[in-house]
């Protein structure tokens, strides 16, 4: 009898436990979207594979908000239109700022899915309006200027440049060589400034010449220089930034302050124009894309994070666009160019920038109202 007994209660544990094995699920790898580890090269994201995870809605449209120029939508829309035949892209092209308050007006009910374009100040104040994604590419992108911050990514190194026009300098009698220089007087109204209220790049200037020429090491102190360049510039400020070196190209003025990719096209078109690096320094940037939060096409926005920053793009916009790559395997080589090793690069004053990205506007319009 208790050998019965004891064969029913061992058949009863067999059961269940076989029971049991059936009712449960393996446990699944939590997803993660940290990059691969940069000693083993990611495998690349070119943009044509999604990385975004699976549950995410697949659409047929993208809507991306611009700050970059014309050239770089229209190579954009080309590239995408190949890779993508079947998601229809629109490109909103703005400037930063108007972008910036464009999406923070639309909080809740976004119409854009990216933005595309701007400096460091514009991401952090965006920070709460954009959502965390980090591109699998990262990994393979220099890693100085791979953004510490999940929600923007960087798509390209910019370079404060001065922009000048040879005749007129030569006619003047002024030779530009760095910041102090513009400070000469007979460059009195022949500066030609983007106003730092609207153009993310007119700030990035003024950070530049803040971090250069303060001789104390504390930024603040570098208002005295920038009070002298803004009573140089005798009002010529413009709200675009395409104004500076099409106004330096077409003569109007000597001397401006630009992204070196603009004068370097502008060079290649036979503009008489010559890129001038600041001796005293050059705070080397990037410029970021970032998804917007609640965006309706997140799933094609993704891929179209990991198309910006995949070498095939990285390549194309040194070769067509003459931008400097974020991507360790793009070479960027144009005559008559310091390559980016080269160049007399400083700090970029991350945390003064956190700190004082409002109060620099304001200050410089104080100056520029009141000089």
């Amino acid at each position: 009898m208790n050998k019965k007994l004891f064969a029913l209660i061992s058949l009863a544990l067999v059961l269940a436990m076989a029971l049991g094995a059936c009712g449960s699920k393996p446990a699944q790898p939590a997803p993660s979207q940290a990059p691969a580890s940069a000693a083993e090269p990611a495998p690349e994201a070119s943009g044509d594979q999604p990385a975004a995870e699976p549950e995410l809605e697949k659409t047929n449209r993208l809507v991306v908000y611009s700050a970059g120029a014309t050239d770089q939508n229209e190579m954009i829309q080309k590239m995408w239109s190949e890779l993508h035949p079947d998601i229809e892209l629109e490109v909103v092209s703005a400037g930063s700022g108007e972008l910036q308050n464009r999406i923070v007006a639309e909080a809740g009910n976004p119409q854009g899915d990216v933005m595309m374009g701007g400096s460091y100040a514009v991401y952090m104040a965006l920070e709460d309006q954009l959502t965390p994604y980090v591109s699998p590419n990262a990994a393979n992108c220099l890693e100085e200027f791979v953004s510490k911050n999940d929600k923007f990514t960087a798509i390209q190194i910019n370079v404060n440049t001065i922009i000048v026009n040879n005749a007129m300098l030569k006619n003047l009698g002024v030779e530009v060589t760095g910041w102090n220089s513009l400070l000469d007087e007979k460059l009195k109204g022949n500066i030609i400034f983007a106003d730092p209220s609207s153009s993310s790049s007119g700030r990035e200037h003024v950070v530049n010449m803040l971090a250069a020429m303060n001789t104390t090491g504390n930024l603040d102190d570098g208002w005295e220089f920038v009070e002298k360049y803004v009573k140089n510039l005798d009002g010529k400020v413009s709200s675009s930034s395409s104004a500076i070196y099409t106004g330096v190209a077409n003569g109007e003025y000597a001397v401006g302050i630009t992204n070196e990719e603009k004068v370097i096209q502008n060079m290649v078109a036979g503009a008489d124009v010559s890129a001038v690096y600041a001796e005293e320094g050059i705070t080397l940037r990037t410029s970021y894309m970032g998804i917007i939060n609640g965006c309706a096409n997140e799933y094609n926005a993704r891929l179209f994070v990991d198309f910006m920053t995949s070498k095939e793009y990285q390549q194309a916009a040194t070769d067509e666009l003459y931008q400097r790559s974020v991507h360790k395997d793009v070479a960027f080589n144009v005559d008559g160019i310091a390559p980016t090793s080269e160049l007399n690069s400083i700090e970029y004053p991350t945390e003064w920038v956190n700190a004082n990205a409002d109060n620099l506007k304001t200050k410089f319009q104080d100056l520029l109202t009141n000089v």
